[in-house]
């Protein structure tokens, strides 16, 4: 009879067809039944589906929205931000993802870090985490830097998740540990720069610069300095390079022997012979000589690394303020190194109060007390609170509206002055 209405329904032609018809419905309902139980015991031990790479790969690819929302506790707002910036709106599985993560945590990174990174590099959260992410991360930390370091370093570099470990990352380490001399001052320079961003040309360029340097004749523990403190500028162009050594020397009079050539170097390769000129003409202005200059130059080679008005704006107040010949400045050149607003005439004030009310015995010059920490300078202050009790309260209310007002520069630094002497 079951045949029979087989046969009119079209469903099987003969009896074997029958039986394999049959067996083919049982495999069926074996089947719902199998995974019937297997969902229901999944669902029963509260086993998420997402941990099972079959079932997740399946599913709706999560918005990274909600997993920075969920794994990284950022706000909705910062959330969205993050994801519109990235290239990466979505997560095809959060497998790998919690992986990154996990792998940051095991390194020393706390919440607060890792939400820097991704925040610096979202796509971070699809790289291959064991395979690229985490052999990287190993060297770093062998280097010697952890934590916060680790984290910084991550930050201002989020390149390093595209670099190769053994095609840019590796060579770039050997050669800095070649010209640097140990682990701490590679860590140093990295901590200064973006170093990350060396190809295999702009190392060849370091090399070479470095090679200029030594052929000058400069010792290697004066190049590893100008390293240290330069990292950006032993990469200029070496025809820059070589022109600049040759200019320290020459034009400024530094011989090359000079502990203060390195730091002038440093300065004159930022700026053109025209530019360096003005300065000098400013200073001249002022009354001093070509050899005044040169002499100044030596003493404090960052003089020049000041703006025109801010050169300007010190021999204003040193020369025909306060009558201070060249000479004199030359010997105190650390006053063009000190914020003229903020330290050099707050603390004059103070000093002319002192004066006017007959309280310093040893009469200490302003170079001294300029040169004074902020913590030092209020210690000294302190000893007059008996006789002025409110000069530390004056002195802090005059910084803070100096740095108040000083990137609306209202005035000079003398009608400052004048403004503020009633304090």
């Amino acid at each position: 009879m079951m045949l029979k209405i087989l046969k009119e329904k079209k469903l099987v032609k003969d009896m074997r067809s029958l039986i394999s018809f049959a067996c083919y419905t049982e495999l069926k309902k074996l089947r719902f039944h199998t995974m019937f139980r297997f969902s229901t015991f999944f669902r029963s031990h509260r086993f998420p589906y997402s941990t099972l790479s079959p079932i997740s790969g399946n599913r709706k690819p999560l918005l990274l929205v909600d997993y920075l929302m969920d794994s990284l506790r950022f706000s909705k707002q910062d959330a969205i931000s993050i994801s519109t910036k990235s290239k990466v709106t979505h997560l095809k599985s959060t497998i790998n993802s919690d992986l990154v993560l996990n792998i940051f945590k095991t390194y020393g990174l706390n919440p607060s870090q890792i939400r820097q990174i991704v925040s610096s590099v979202p796509k971070i959260l699809t790289c291959k985490a064991n395979k690229t992410l985490e052999p990287k991360l190993r060297v770093f930390q062998e280097l010697g830097l952890s934590g916060s370091d680790l984290a910084s370093l991550l930050r201002r570099n989020p390149e390093i998740f595209a670099f190769g470990l053994h095609t840019r990352i590796m060579p770039g380490l050997q050669l800095l540990r070649k010209l640097l001399g140990s682990d701490e001052n590679v860590i140093e320079v990295m901590n200064k720069s973006r170093w990350l961003y060396f190809t295999n040309n702009s190392m060849k360029r370091l090399s070479k610069n470095v090679s200029l340097l030594q052929n000058f004749g400069l010792l290697n523990e004066r190049i590893i300095m100008f390293i240290r403190s330069n990292p950006e500028k032993v990469m200029v162009n070496p025809e820059l390079l070589e022109s600049r050594l040759d200019y320290v020397e020459e034009k400024l009079g530094i011989s090359r022997e000079s502990p203060a050539f390195i730091h002038a170097l440093s300065v004159v390769l930022w700026y053109t012979d025209s530019e360096i000129e003005k300065k000098m003409e400013i200073f001249r202005g002022f009354g001093w000589s070509d050899s005044d200059i040169a002499l100044l130059f030596r003493h404090q080679p960052y003089c020049l690394n000041k703006s025109e008005s801010n050169i300007r704006d010190k021999l204003k107040f040193y020369v025909k303020d306060l009558g201070y010949t060249p000479s004199y400045l030359i010997s105190c050149a650390s006053f063009f190194t000190f914020s003229l607003d903020k330290r050099v005439i707050p603390r004059n004030m103070m000093l002319k109060i002192l004066k006017e009310k007959k309280l310093l015995s040893d009469k200490p010059s302003l170079i001294t007390i300029a040169s004074y920490t902020e913590s030092k300078f209020l210690e000294f202050l302190r000893d007059f609170e008996d006789e002025i009790p409110l000069l530390r309260e004056v002195y802090l209310d005059t910084v803070k509206r100096v740095s108040r007002f000083e990137s609306k520069r209202i005035g000079s630094p003398r009608s400052f002055q004048q403004k503020h002497e009633k304090c």
